[in-house]
């Protein structure tokens, strides 16, 4: 018969079979898991060595690149020197661009001999978002119609047009230059020129006024500007559009050297169009005046595109726009950034090749070429 003794002994041994079951158990799994952890941790230790070895490697190659970077930007001037001696350059660029960037190009320039006629920063009342805005625009245009979109297209338009009419009087002085030497190249003339030289007179050539001016064989798109000229009432390169766009907030003009007080636009100017801003997005104002520039034009005009990011690897949207475009890319060079000297050096070489009238892409961006 099984007593209440046998029973309890029984009982303690289950429990104390459990209980030894547990320790050896727990024992053995600690023993395990504290292996498997340390195993983790000898890993991770090895690829943070490694890790390590390739940052310290990546820090000394940025090191020597912001070094050459550093040793382009203070000596790289003298690679530009004469490039562009006493050409006219404009630089306009969007508020909110990145201002060194904007500097930059424009000590480069001025390094090769460029004459920047100031920095024309296009401001973010352009975008006609507040009333007075458009009211005052409105009224610089002398327009009725308080529609901003007509408004902006008025102001594109007509800033495009001083802009263009600049450009083109020297494109009329390229073209007379190139006739006049093809016409040395052809030898002893005959005919009424040969008639003409024997007689001592000079006599007007077809299309030569008689005070020995040569017409815009491209036209001028504003069709009162030779009157005024000749009334002596409009000096031709004043911009009047543009100092009232000053005057009324809607374009700053920066000087960038002793002397310039006021704007101008002289025959054959270049300009340097700066985008990426975010505050005054390409598509409101830089793309739509590069088709103002472009508008009917099937030559190279005497503009470069460029961009002021800051630092990164993206171009603005008005590059990537004339790159993705057959068209535009074949009138228009454009620079991918502006944030190194590569960049400046490149939109130097821009301008000067507009002097030949040849077109360029440069940088590593998509559509480089």
């Amino acid at each position: 018969m099984i007593n209440l003794r046998y029973h309890i002994v029984s009982l303690t041994a289950v429990f104390l079979a459990i209980g030894i079951g547990l320790t050896l158990g727990s024992t053995f799994l600690d023993r395990a898991t504290v292996e498997n952890l340390n195993g983790q941790l000898e890993n991770l230790e090895t690829r943070l060595g490694d890790r390590d070895e390739q940052i310290e490697l990546l820090e000394d190659e940025l090191a020597e690149a912001e070094a050459l970077q550093s040793a382009l930007d203070e000596q790289g001037a003298g690679l530009l020197a004469g490039r562009l001696d006493a050409v006219p350059v404009v630089v306009m660029a969007s508020a909110g661009v990145d201002d060194a960037d904007v500097d930059g190009a424009v000590e480069s320039l001025q390094a090769a001999g460029a004459d920047v006629l100031g920095e024309w920063w296009l401001t973010e009342r352009l975008l006609l978002a507040e009333e007075a805005d458009i009211d005052d625009l409105a009224a610089v245009l002398e327009e009725p119609s308080g529609d901003p979109a007509r408004l902006r297209r008025l102001v594109i338009d007509r800033l495009g047009r001083e802009v263009q009419t600049s450009q083109r009087r020297d494109a009329a002085v390229d073209a007379v230059a190139e006739e006049a030497d093809d016409g040395d190249a052809t030898g002893t003339p005959d005919g009424d020129d040969a008639v003409a030289e024997e007689g001592d007179a000079e006599t007007p050539s077809e299309g030569v006024d008689v005070d020995g001016t040569v017409p815009d064989p491209l036209g001028d798109p504003d069709d009162d500007a030779g009157d005024d000229e000749a009334d002596g009432t409009e000096d031709p390169t004043d911009p009047l559009l543009a100092q009232a766009l000053v005057d009324a907030g809607f374009l700053v003009f920066e000087p960038v050297s002793e002397g310039q007080d006021e704007l101008t636009l002289p025959d054959g100017v270049r300009v340097v169009l700066v985008g990426g801003s975010p505050t005054l997005p390409d598509d409101v104002f830089v793309q739509p005046f590069v088709d103002r520039l472009t508008e009917g034009v099937d030559v190279p005009i005497r503009t470069v595109v460029t961009s002021a990011l800051g630092d990164g690897d993206a171009v603005s949207e008005a590059v990537a726009a004339i790159r993705s475009d057959d068209e535009l890319r074949a009138v228009v060079s454009t620079v991918d950034r502006l944030d190194h000297f590569q960049g400046w050096m490149a939109t130097v070489l821009a301008v000067e090749d507009l002097a030949s009238s040849t077109v360029g892409h440069y940088g590593l961006g998509e559509g480089a070429a």
